[in-house]
């Protein structure tokens, strides 16, 4: 029951401000906000951090479009308050389901849980899923939000984990609190190669610095470079090859 619930409706045209209203008034932990214009996930995100109570200890993000099981703030808090003696946690993620624009489950994704082996593949890929993922508030505080300037305002998730990863500890919970929505108009589809490009810019930014440099990561990179080249569908359909497992959990 202690939690506030940020709700930052960034300046839509249908009814979606007038329904987080209506839902406002039957719950006073419900916080909503409005963008006077459309600004995007990046300068939204932010806002949302900024506006947080003085009192919050921790953030979790989340999109309009994915489901939260009942029990994901509940496992997470627990997991942060119970189990992160004598570490360093700064961000805690977890498996995540998969659901097509009909809520049907078509797979599911799961990532590494290893704090060791997530800072030694940081590289790689981002170890996160973005909606399912809880930070506390000291680590924002400490390295910042989302980078606002162009070239990595695209893959802003990446970029912000390799951040934290820097000073802190990545881990996640090996099962699925969230259900991830695949649709025609996320925006890591409609922006796929723009995403391509922050992922590559972030990945350059950090490759050569002590402690960082990775061959694989190398190979990878200019691999990202050739995929610009190929339609958007084609790269499409190689990630969900890639990365997308059938049959999810239950």
């Amino acid at each position: 029951n202690n939690f506030e619930f940020i709700i930052i409706d960034d300046h839509s045209t249908d009814k979606s401000w007038k329904i987080v209203l209506d839902y406002a008034k039957k719950d006073k932990r419900i916080k909503p906000y409005r963008n006077a214009k459309n600004r995007g996930i990046v300068y939204t995100r932010n806002k949302g951090f900024k506006l947080m109570s003085k009192k919050a200890k921790y953030i979790a993000i989340f999109d309009a479009d994915d489901v939260s099981y009942p029990n994901r703030l509940e496992e997470q808090v627990y997991y942060f308050e119970n189990r992160n003696k004598g570490s360093n946690l700064g961000v805690l993620g977890s498996y995540i389901n998969l659901i097509d624009e009909n809520s049907k489950n078509i797979g599911y994704r799961e990532y590494e849980y290893n704090p060791h082996r997530i800072r030694k593949n940081i590289l790689m890929k981002s170890p996160l899923a973005q909606p399912s993922v809880m930070i506390r508030r000291d680590v924002i505080d400490d390295v910042g939000g989302y980078r606002v300037d162009s070239g990595f305002d695209r893959a802003e998730d990446f970029n912000l984990w390799v951040r934290i990863n820097d000073k802190y500890d990545i881990a996640n919970i090996p099962e699925p609190l969230i259900k991830y929505r695949i649709s025609s108009t996320q925006g890591k589809t409609t922006h796929l190669k723009e995403t391509i490009r922050s992922t590559i810019n972030t990945q350059w930014t950090w490759l050569f610095k002590p402690g960082y440099f990775n061959f694989k990561v190398l190979i990878i990179n200019m691999i990202l470079r050739f995929m610009l080249l190929l339609p958007s569908k084609l790269i499409l359909y190689v990630f969900k090859k890639m990365e997308y497992k059938k049959n999810g959990h239950k």
